[in-house]
C-alpha cells in the first residue's frame, strides 16, 4: 500500500513537532525540514509507530537550498500529498523605530520570501502531479496586527495574501491552499512572556487559557484532510476567541 507522505518545514520547533506527529498519527510518511536545531524528538516518535520519516536541513534564505529540498522529498517519497509552510522567526519585542535593518531583512527573508519561494516551487511539482495541498501558518498578527512586532506582522500578512492569491491561481489544478494563524500558543517562542503577562493574556482570551502546539496541529491536519475538500483561500484562526490583541 502506498502512504501518502507530508512536507514540513520547521519541524524542529514545538508548533512544527506538533504538526508532524499529527500527520504521523494518521498514517503519513513525514518529510521534515531544520534549520536550527534537530529533528530528533520526531525521529524518535515515527521510529516507534512505525512511520518512516526523512529529514533534510533547509535554509530558506537560500533559493538553491529550498529547490534542491523539495524536489529530494518529491524523488523520495511515493506520494507528496500536501505540504505545511510552518518554519519562522519572531525577534523580542521591540518598536519599528528601534529595530535594526539586519532583523527586519531577516525576518523578511525568512518568513515571507521564504514562504513565497516554498509555495512557488511546491507548486510547480503539485501541478505536475494534478493534486496537492499546501498550508502556510501566519499568525493572528497577521491580521490584526502587534504592537512592538511590526516586522513579523507585515511577515504574516504577506503570508494570508500569498494564501489567497495562490488558492485563486491553483483551484483549477486540484491544489488547495489555506492558512493557519495561531494566537498565542504555549512554546519556546512565547515562553519570553512572564507569568503576570501570561495571565493578562488568559483573561482577554474567551476561552480563558493559551493554545497548545497540539490545536494549531489538529487544525493544519483538517485543512489537509478530504473533510475540507471544498475549502481553498481561507485562513482558519487557532486563538481561542481573540478577535485582537
Amino acid at each position: 500500500m502506498i502512504r501518502k507522505s507530508v512536507f514540513i518545514t520547521g519541524a524542529s520547533g514545538d508548533i512544527g513537532y506538533a504538526i508532524a506527529k499529527e500527520f504521523a498519527d494518521n498514517g503519513y510518511n513525514i518529510i521534515a525540514t531544520y534549520y536550527n536545531g534537530n529533528c530528533n524528538k520526531i525521529i524518535e516518535y515515527c521510529n516507534k509507530i512505525n512511520i518512516e520519516i526523512k529529514t533534510f536541513k533547509m535554509n530558506l534564505e537560500n533559493y538553491q537550498d529550498i529547490e534542491s529540498c523539495i524536489k529530494q522529498a518529491f524523488d523520495e517519497s511515493d506520494y507528496l500529498d500536501c505540504a505545511v509552510c510552518n518554519a519562522g522567526i519572531s525577534n523580542p519585542e521591540i518598536l519599528l523605530c528601534d529595530e535594526s535593518k539586519e532583523n527586519i531583512d531577516k525576518i523578511i527573508d525568512i518568513n515571507l520570501k521564504g514562504t513565497i519561494y516554498c509555495n512557488q516551487i511546491l507548486s510547480k511539482y503539485f501541478i505536475k502531479q494534478k493534486h496537492g495541498n499546501i498550508i502556510n501558518i501566519s499568525s493572528i498578527y497577521g491580521l490584526y496586527g502587534g504592537p512592538a512586532e511590526t516586522t513579523y506582522s507585515a511577515t504574516k500578512a504577506g503570508v494570508i495574501g500569498l494564501t489567497k492569491a495562490l488558492a485563486l491561481e491553483l483551484a483549477t489544478c486540484n491544489i488547495r491552499v489555506n492558512a493557519v494563524a495561531p494566537g498565542f500558543i504555549e512554546t519556546k517562542m512565547t515562553s519570553c512572556f512572564n507569568k503576570l503577562e501570561k495571565e493578562h493574556i488568559k483573561e482577554n482570551t474567551p476561552l480563558q487559557r493559551l493554545g497548545e502546539a497540539c490545536d494549531v496541529a489538529h487544525a493544519v491536519f483538517f485543512l489537509a484532510s478530504d473533510k475540507a475538500s471544498f475549502i481553498t483561500g481561507e485562513v482558519l484562526t487557532v486563538s481561542g476567541g481573540v478577535l485582537r490583541f
